[in-house]
């Protein structure tokens, strides 16, 4: 799904994220540069994630990273900003699956008095028990393209985006995607807190299994803020897609995305967000997969750390573009989660937990636990 996302490093996000600490990788910059490294253990209750006879593992994984930004003071009209982190895998009962993913991302940031313009890139190389294959894979994932914006008026804004998507996988059973996506909208300040206006966007999406798909969506646009306390953007409208494959249908459908932040109070923090995209399935032909995905995460703070819990739900639909072989079950993805953050001693080393259950109901019915612990230390 990670290939449908046309903004993977959240650039000129309106809502800013839930967690004051990254729970993944964390980390800041001092001077110019900023390096660390990161360990934890994983326990995995259902590695191959099948229904019945299942197989846990545990896993270490190693991950030194390094970050540099030109201008760690901020304020500069161009700043240019660049994340390295490969990962290093070790199964305990699947050593023949160890191996290191290679993970990076760049932002060149510029700035004027009345316009923006980001280019950016990441690229990330992903392993494991994949949902929609049922399959151990390895396979990586490329995204670039550029973001802009520009104050036409006192009132009034431009903003729009180009970028360009490719997933690939090792495995010659699997088949990746290239999606490219061409946005542009306006926004008009009705208040002070509102923000309102449309945007028009193209997608192209292309792969072996389905051919290509064109689709343009009209969508309406809605930010909202009070104080520092809320914060609500969102974007519906309805999409229409044709397909290459001969005996398809063009469809219309609804679609957007929806970004949700309050602040409860000093101690609570509760967020939202809902996204819905359209991938071709990597495994069978003539089927895309029409994903929606809901996350809620209520966050409470300490003194010293943070405690995360929320809920994902995840509901894939199968669309027949052509002539299908196989007849899929939509799938419906559940998943449970608390996590817990903590410094240790000083700032530079900290502790990282989480504990999920999820279970899996469509194609194969599965069940899994996750328990994680890692410590990261910032040099």
């Amino acid at each position: 799904m990670q290939v449908a996302d046309a903004n993977p490093l959240g650039i000129g996000d309106y809502v800013p994220g839930i967690e004051s600490v990254d729970l993944t990788l964390g980390g800041s910059i001092k001077g110019d540069f900023g390096y660390g490294i990161k360990a934890n253990t994983e326990y995995n209750s259902n590695f191959f994630l099948t229904d019945g006879d299942e197989e846990s593992d545990v896993a270490v994984f190693i991950a030194p990273w390094i970050q540099y930004t030109s201008d760690p003071e901020g304020g500069a009209l161009a700043t240019f900003r660049a994340n390295y982190r490969p990962t290093m895998r070790f199964y305990n009962d699947n050593s023949d699956l160890n191996n290191v993913d290679q993970n990076g991302d760049f932002v060149l940031d510029l700035q004027g008095s009345r316009t923006n313009v980001s280019i950016f890139g990441r690229y990330s190389e992903l392993t494991g028990t994949d949902q929609f294959t049922g399959n151990f894979v390895t396979g990586r994932v490329f995204t670039g393209g550029v973001r802009g914006g520009r104050q036409i008026a006192p009132r009034t804004s431009l903003f729009g985006n180009l970028s360009y998507a490719k997933s690939t996988f090792d495995s010659s059973l699997d088949e990746g995607a290239q999606v490219f996506t061409g946005q542009l909208g306006g926004l008009w300040e009705y208040s002070p807190r509102l923000e309102i206006g449309s945007s028009l966007r193209y997608t192209r999406t292309k792969s072996n299994n389905t051919g290509s798909r064109d689709a343009i969506a009209v969508l309406g646009e809605a930010r909202y803020r009070f104080g520092e306390r809320i914060w609500f953007s969102a974007s519906l409208g309805p999409e229409f897609a044709t397909n290459s494959e001969p005996g398809s249908d063009d469809t219309l459908n609804l679609t957007g995305r929806l970004t949700g932040k309050y602040v409860i109070s000093e101690l609570w923090t509760f967020g939202t967000s809902l996204v819905n995209s359209t991938v071709p399935s990597p495994t069978e032909t003539n089927y895309l997969v029409n994903d929606l995905y809901i996350t809620t995460t209520l966050e409470r703070n300490f003194r010293r750390g943070q405690l995360q819990t929320g809920l994902n739900y995840r509901f894939s639909k199968y669309d027949e573009v052509g002539a299908v072989g196989n007849n899929l079950t939509d799938e419906h993805n559940v998943s449970v989660f608390a996590g817990y953050y903590r410094p240790l001693y000083s700032d530079r080393l900290n502790l990282n937990t989480m504990v999920s259950y999820s279970t899996n109901s469509g194609n194969i019915d599965w069940s899994r636990v996750l328990v994680n612990i890692g410590l990261q230390a910032d040099f």
